[in-house]
C-alpha cells in the first residue's frame, strides 16, 4: 500500500533502530547468516574494518556501566554519563528523597514505577541532562522507549498490556522458556510498528524516529539457549519488522534521504537459573545478610516500605552483574525505630569500610555469610562526599584499603573487564554519582568463565547482563544510508565522535552531525565514491541545547 502523505520537513532524516539486549556478536551472526535480508541489504556487501557498501559499523563500541537497560538508554539518548544524567540503573535509591525507583524492577516485585515509566514518563522526569530530542530541537518521535522527553510524539501499545507482560516476566523469570514462549515478547515488538506507522501517516515523517524493540531482551533472559535463540529472534522477528519500517520510508520517497542507525544497550551472558547463582532478595541470605552481620538494618526489598519500616541503615539496588549498596550515617539512627538522616553521607571508617570488609570476608572465606563465598569479582567503594559536591570515583577495596582502579589494573591486569577505569568514572564521578551507591559489588561473570562460576543479582534467569565483560559490553553502533558509501559514512562518524574511543555516548553527537542540512550535491553520493563526507558546516554539537521540543499532540504521548 502506497503512502501519499509527504513529509512536512525536508531531509536529511535519522531513523534509529534501538535493539534491547543485542550484543555485537549476536547481531553480526544474524547479519551474516543470510536469514536477516532486510538488515543485510541495508548495509550492503561487507568490505572489512567495519565498512560496508552502504554502511559503517563502528568497531569496539562500548556500553556504559552497568550495561543494563534503563541506565544505558538514558546515557544513549542524552549523551551524558550516568553520574551526570542521574539515572544509574534499572532501579536506584535517591538518598536525599529516601525514595527507591524501579522502572525495570529487579530486586522488588511491585510494578508501580514500571507503569509510570510507560504512561507518565517517569525516567525522563528523573533525567538531569537534556535528551537528544531536546538538544536537536527538531520534529522527533519515539516508539516504546522510556526516554522520550522532548519528542513530539510517543507511540506505544496498550500500556496495561505492557505492564502485564513485564509483570509476567518478573514473576515467572526463566521458568517458561523455549521457542513457544517467544510469542508474548514478539507480539509486543510486532504490535508497536503499526502504531508508529500510523503516527507518521497522521503527523508526517519526523526528522528523528526511534524504533525500539524491547522484546529481544525479555526473550533472551528466559531463553534456555540464550545467545543462539537471540540470533534466531533477530532473524525471524526483528528483521521483518525492520523491513516494514524501511518499506514505509521507501514508499514515502525519502529512504534515500534517511540515515538509518542501529544501536543496542547491552549484550547478554548465559547463566545458570538456580538459587545458588541468583543472588536474590532473601533478607537472611546473600547481600542483605552481609550488611545485617556488619551491624546494619537493611531496607526491606519493596518499592515503598511501610511507616514502621523506615528505620533502615542500608539499601540495595540490583543491576544484574552489579549491585549498589547505599549506607546511612548510623550515628543519626542508632536505635531501631529511628529514621536515618539520608541527606548526610555515611562515615568512611565506621560505615563504608565496615561493610566493604564484611563483603570481602564473606566472598573470600564464607564468613559471616556462606552463600556469598566465591561470588564476587571485585568490591568497589569510595570516600563519601557531602551533599552538593561531585562524588569521588569508586576505587577497588583489596581487603585492607582502597586502591585507584588504574593502579589496581597495573598490578592485576584484567583485559576481560573492558575499559573498566573509564566506565567506572562515568558511573561514579559527578554531581549525581551518589545514585550508584557507596559500595558497588561486581559478580564473577563473562564468557571467559565456566557458566557454573557466573553469578548475578536478581531472581533466577537463563541470562543476565550488567557486567564489564566483552559479551555484555560491546554493542552495535551502525550508520547506513542507501546512496552513501561506507567510507563516506565513516568520515562523518569519525568527525562527530572525535579522538575518544567510541561508546554509547557517541550516538548524540553522531545524530547531531547527521542532521546538518546537505548541499544539493550530497544526495548524489554513491557507493563508488571514496571521497570525504558532505560538508558538515559548524559543529552541531557546539550549538546550544534546545530547551524542549514542541508539545505532543497525540493522545498517547505525554511530556516527560
Amino acid at each position: 500500500m502506497k503512502h501519499h502523505l509527504r513529509p512536512e520537513e525536508p531531509g536529511p532524516y535519522v531513523l534509529i533502530f534501538a535493539f534491547d539486549g543485542v550484543g555485537y556478536n549476536q547481531l553480526m551472526e544474524a547479519l551474516n547468516s543470510g536469514k536477516a535480508p532486510a538488515m543485510a541489504a541495508m548495509l550492503g556487501a561487507p568490505e572489512g574494518g567495519g565498512l560496508y557498501e552502504h554502511a559503517y559499523s563502528v568497531p569496539n563500541t562500548v556500553a556504559i556501566l552497568p550495561s543494563t537497560t534503563i541506565a544505558a538508554w538514558s546515557a544513549i539518548f542524552t549523551g551524558a554519563p550516568t553520574a551526570w544524567n542521574s539515572v544509574s540503573g534499572n532501579e536506584w535509591f535517591a538518598r536525599e528523597e529516601m525514595r527507591f525507583y524501579a522502572p525495570a524492577p529487579v530486586s522488588v516485585s511491585e510494578m508501580d514505577d514500571n507503569r509510570a515509566m510507560i504512561t507518565d514518563g517517569l525516567v525522563g522526569k528523573q533525567l538531569k541532562s537534556p535528551t537528544l530530542f531536546q538538544q536537536a530541537g527538531v520534529k522527533s518521535a519515539v516508539s516504546l522507549n522510556a526516554i522520550y522527553r522532548g519528542a513530539d510524539y510517543f507511540t506505544t501499545i496498550d500500556p496495561l498490556s505492557m505492564v502485564e507482560l513485564y509483570t509476567e516476566f518478573i514473576a515467572k523469570g526463566g521458568g517458561e522458556t523455549a521457542p513457544g514462549k517467544a510469542d508474548i515478547y514478539e507480539k509486543m515488538d510486532q504490535d508497536s510498528v503499526p502504531k508508529l506507522l500510523e503516527s507518521i501517516a497522521q503527523h508526517g515523517v519526523p526528522k528523528i524516529q526511534v524504533v525500539y524493540f524491547p522484546g529481544i531482551d525479555l526473550y533472551t533472559h528466559v531463553a534456555d539457549d540464550p545467545l543462539a535463540m537471540e540470533v534466531g529472534y533477530l532473524e525471524t522477528v526483528t528483521d521483518p519488522l525492520v523491513a516494514q519500517v524501511l518499506a514505509a520510508y521507501k514508499d514515502y520517497g525519502i529512504l534515500d534521504q534517511t540515515y538509518v542507525m542501529i544501536i543496542a544497550d547491552h549484550g547478554h551472558t548465559p547463566v545458570l537459573r538456580d538459587p545458588r547463582h541468583a543472588l536474590g532478595a532473601d533478607p537472611d541470605q546473600g547481600p542483605a545478610a552481609v550488611v545485617k552481620a556488619a551491624g546494619f538494618r537493611p531496607r526491606k526489598f519493596v518499592l515503598t516500605p511501610s511507616a514502621s519500616e523506615q528505620d533502615y541503615q542500608a539499601a540495595f539496588a540490583y543491576q544484574g552483574a552489579i549491585a549498589y549498596v547505599y549506607l546511612a550515617d548510623r550515628s543519626t539512627c542508632r536505635d531501631p525505630g529511628t529514621t536515618c538522616d539520608w541527606k548526610l553521607p555515611p562515615r568512611y571508617k565506621q560505615d563504608v569500610l565496615r561493610v566493604a570488609r564484611a563483603f570481602y570476608n564473606s566472598n573470600k572465606t564464607g564468613k559471616p555469610v556462606p552463600r556469598m563465598k566465591g561470588t564476587l569479582d571485585l568490591i568497589f567503594a569510595r570516600v563519601p562526599t557531602p551533599p552538593g559536591q561531585n562524588t569521588n570515583e569508586f576505587e577497588v577495596f583489596d581487603g585492607h584499603r582502597l586502591v585507584p582502579i588504574w593502579e589496581y589494573l597495573m598490578r592485576h591486569p584484567r583485559p576481560d573487564l573492558i575499559q573498566l577505569d573509564r566506565r567506572m568514572r562515568w558511573l561514579s564521578a559527578g554531581p549525581w554519582g551518589d545514585r550508584s551507591g557507596d559500595i558497588l559489588l561486581l559478580t564473577k561473570s563473562g564468557l571467559n568463565r565456566p557458566i557454573q562460576d557466573r553469578y548475578y543479582f536478581s531472581g533466577p534467569y537463563h541470562s543476565w547482563h550488567g557486567s564489564a565483560s566483552a559479551q555484555d559490553s560491546y554493542v552495535p553502533l551502525i550508520v547506513a544510508r542507501e546512496n552513501y558509501s561506507g567510507p563516506t559514512l565513516k568520515t562523518i562518524v569519525d568527525k562527530a565522535v572525535g579522538p575518544w574511543p567510541p561508546s554509547q555516548l557517541s550516538l548524540v553527537p553522531i545524530v547531531m552531525a547527521l542532521l546538518v542540512p546537505e548541499p544539493p550535491s550530497a544526495a548524489t553520493v554513491r557507493s563508488t565514491d571514496q571521497g570525504g563526507a558532505p560538508p558538515l558546516g559548524p559543529s552541531a554539537a557546539a550549538s546550544p541545547a534546545t530547551a524542549g521540543a514542541a508539545p505532543s499532540t497525540t493522545p498517547a504521548a505525554k511530556s516527560q
